[in-house]
């Protein structure tokens, strides 16, 4: 698998994607990071405080290892090896650079000041926002299931998918849209290396030849 026919054969996953990514590149160069912030909180309500707490879980890391156990067993070898290896892999890229760079998050930058959407009783961490862990494994899960899946016009909702976890981060008050677009980058270019590079390993370990990708 080439980098050319990964992209020849997802359009219309990319297409998406590097809309969206221009979308939050356009708000990363024209607005500070508390006005881009506050630009992307216009409204919050209890019932979307609710949803886009579990919505946020799906970019828990637990998420994804737990969905790769349950394919793996499920005789979906192929497809639980490619989403583990992305989330791990993105992940570890991800934690490091947490660990070099502290930056802070929004609670810290809007802390004293009159924003009125901090959620009771969500924790609102004061640093290593940089890049946004939930965001990363949300986008490399929703990477390789679209790459996965027969019917292309379907990887539109594993990255609406992908963009709710993303944008559940800023709406909690964790990350900034920084944090987010480098996370999503990172799950996906790691998810792109996997797709590459494992692919023709993990065929030979999955037990049905019909797991074959065709994406």
């Amino acid at each position: 698998m080439t980098l050319k026919s990964v992209f020849k054969q997802n359009q219309i996953f990319f297409i998406g994607y590097f809309f969206l990514l221009s979308i939050a590149i356009f708000v990363w160069i024209f607005y500070s990071k508390p006005d881009g912030f506050i630009l992307l909180n216009p409204y919050h309500s209890k019932f979307l405080n609710v949803l886009f707490i579990g919505i946020t879980l799906i970019g828990d890391g637990i998420f994804s290892v737990v969905l790769s156990i349950i394919l793996f067993f499920f005789n979906k070898k192929f497809l639980a090896l490619m989403i583990f290896s992305s989330f791990a892999i993105s992940g570890i890229v991800t934690q490091i650079l947490k660990f070099f760079i502290s930056e802070a998050r929004p609670g810290l930058f809007l802390g004293q000041t009159n924003y009125p959407y901090f959620i009771e009783h969500v924790t609102l961490h004061n640093f290593h926002s940089f890049p946004s862990g939930h965001s990363t494994s949300a986008f490399a899960l929703a990477a390789v299931l679209s790459f996965a899946i027969k019917n292309k016009k379907y990887s539109i909702l594993f990255l609406i998918m992908g963009t709710l976890v993303g944008y559940s981060r800023i709406y909690l008050g964790q990350h900034f849209i920084t944090d987010v677009a480098v996370g999503s980058v990172i799950g996906v270019l790691f998810s792109i290396i996997c797709w590459m590079y494992f692919e023709k390993y993990f065929e030979r370990i999955s037990v049905n030849t019909k797991e074959k990708p065709t994406g």
